[in-house]
């Protein structure tokens, strides 16, 4: 019998575990889609809330919900890059760390791309799960003293803002699914080439690689007409082409894919477009 209760409790923590970590990444998604109320929901009275800045820090469900009125970037905005693992769990609490990556809407008047690290703590209030304590930081170093948002993390936005401006707003993100089921957003301009990997394709992007379980050709259909394929095993996009010379073709990731001597010549004409 006490073996079997412990099988049971087992169980019950680890169904705990999965639901946390569903829920922050939850939470986190619908903090940057603006949807205040969804979080709010979800939130104990006793909530304690700490960021990235020195005045970034609630200790009430009233100045928590006052905080996130006034979100770090006033537009829906898509959080992509995201890994989150459970810290520690009993049957009652759970707290989940992670980090992601947020980046504004391509047509957006503002251009941000950072990086944030998150810890939740869940904790069961009767059957329901409610959030006690979120911790939201950037990486050592981004952060600046009075920065509205971190003016450091530059980079970021910068290579995010070029690889719109090369390519246009007007294109959407595509949704991939990786080899575990997991779903990525990702704008085509993110995506530098595709290599192909027997039955797998793995999309290399700015930020990340995605391993997507279908041939290199469905592959390219599935992300956008920008993508070009230049060889048997690599598709490339147009945008991130430095210079096709003696025989191999430079990304601006300093890729050098080695390109067959009778494909040259078609591959150079659908580069210039003649």
């Amino acid at each position: 019998m006490a073996a079997k209760n412990m099988r049971a409790n087992t169980s019950s923590v680890d169904e705990y575990a999965k639901e946390a970590i569903r829920l922050s990444k939850d939470f986190v998604h619908h903090i940057w889609a603006l949807d205040i109320d969804w979080c709010l929901n979800r939130t104990a009275p006793d909530i304690v809330w700490i960021g990235s800045q020195k005045d970034h820090y609630a200790s009430s469900f009233v100045d928590f919900a006052e905080a996130l009125k006034v979100p770090e970037v006033p537009m829906r905005s898509t959080v992509t890059d995201e890994a989150y693992t459970v810290a520690y769990v009993d049957e009652t609490v759970c707290c989940v760390a992670g980090n992601f990556l947020v980046l504004t809407p391509p047509n957006s008047d503002k251009i941000y791309a950072h990086w944030h690290r998150c810890t939740f703590v869940w904790c069961r209030k009767g059957r329901r799960p409610l959030l006690v304590h979120m911790h939201l930081s950037s990486p050592v170093g981004y952060v600046e003293d009075g920065e509205g948002y971190p003016i450091s993390a530059g980079t970021e936005t910068y290579r995010y803002m070029r690889s719109l401006m090369k390519l246009g707003s007007s294109r959407k993100s595509v949704s991939l699914y990786d080899v575990d089921g997991t779903v990525h957003w990702v704008h085509p301009s993110q995506i530098i080439y595709l290599e192909a990997n027997r039955k797998r394709t793995v999309v290399h992007c700015m930020t990340k690689d995605i391993v997507v379980p279908a041939v290199i050709r469905d592959a390219v259909e599935m992300v956008d007409n920008k993508i070009m394929r230049v060889h048997r095993s690599y598709a490339v996009n147009r945008d991130h082409v430095v210079e096709l010379k003696a025989g191999r073709l430079l990304l601006d990731d300093g890729t050098s894919i080695a390109i067959p001597a009778k494909r040259i010549a078609d591959v150079r004409a659908e580069l210039t477009g003649h």
